[in-house]
């Protein structure tokens, strides 16, 4: 296999006393109340957490060099409150590692404590897996280094640049993965590389799931107007060169 993908998880714990009051009020079995407490108090919560955390572990993705081994495709870390689990699960080919974790602390942290928090987390069970594994660790420590050296700003250029009919400029899309949102932006150069101008066009949720649907391609109009169109073609965003 070939181990190429990270994720966090707050997988959802069953709170036995909330569960017992949604069974008498809604007079329903044990299966359906969990359903619901799922539903109402940790579903959100849940999405909420990957969406905070994804754009360290989408970044530690992209530098990653992918790993042959026998038994991985992905690690998913699961941060909770107490650990139930010491061992590392496989289940078809993702290791699934638990790590020790606060939820209200980390809600209340501000962006860059977040993406430290995530990349402390996301070490902790990696470095968990690969001493079960008896895997080299410097490879996955060499990554997480890069993203400190980068102070944790997840920016990159999406596909190649594009030239204009003239050949006087270029246009390339600018990706800006944060806690909160993906920004993404057409940056307009001369053909010696200097920036002349840059246009946020889209923002949207921090998750490909969400933003990747905007990358289809990015085509010049004519010499002085450039669009970025979405993966069906049936939109598109313009930017103009100013005079």
């Amino acid at each position: 296999m070939i181990l190429k993908e990270f994720d966090l998880d707050i997988p959802y714990i069953a709170d036995e006393e909330r569960i017992k009051k949604i069974m008498e009020k809604e007079s329903c079995q044990y299966h359906d109340a969990t359903k619901m407490d799922y539903e109402l108090n940790w579903k959100e919560k849940r999405r909420s957490f990957r969406l905070e955390t994804r754009c360290v572990t989408a970044m530690y993705e992209r530098l990653f060099r992918k790993m042959k081994n026998e038994d991985h495709w992905k690690i998913i870390v699961e941060c909770v409150e107490n650990i139930t689990r010491v061992g590392i699960l496989n289940l078809s080919g993702v290791a699934t590692v638990q790590v020790k974790f606060n939820y209200d602390e980390f809600h209340y942290k501000n962006e860059l404590e977040k993406k430290i928090s995530t990349l402390n987390l996301l070490m902790e069970g990696i470095e968990k897996v690969a001493n079960n594994k008896n895997w080299p660790i410097e490879q996955f420590k060499d990554v997480s280094l890069q993203i400190e050296q980068t102070k944790y700003f997840n920016e990159w250029v999406w596909k190649k640049a594009v030239k204009n009919p003239n050949k006087n400029y270029y246009a390339e899309v600018l990706c800006q993965h944060n806690v909160n949102s993906m920004d993404i932006s057409i940056v307009i150069k001369q053909k010696n590389g200097v920036e002349i101008q840059r246009k946020k066009v889209i923002t949207e949720l921090p998750d490909e799931f969400a933003y990747a649907r905007h990358l289809g391609e990015l085509k010049w109009l004519s010499n002085f107007e450039v669009a970025l169109i979405n993966k069906k073609g049936t939109d598109l965003v313009t930017f103009s060169l100013e005079s």
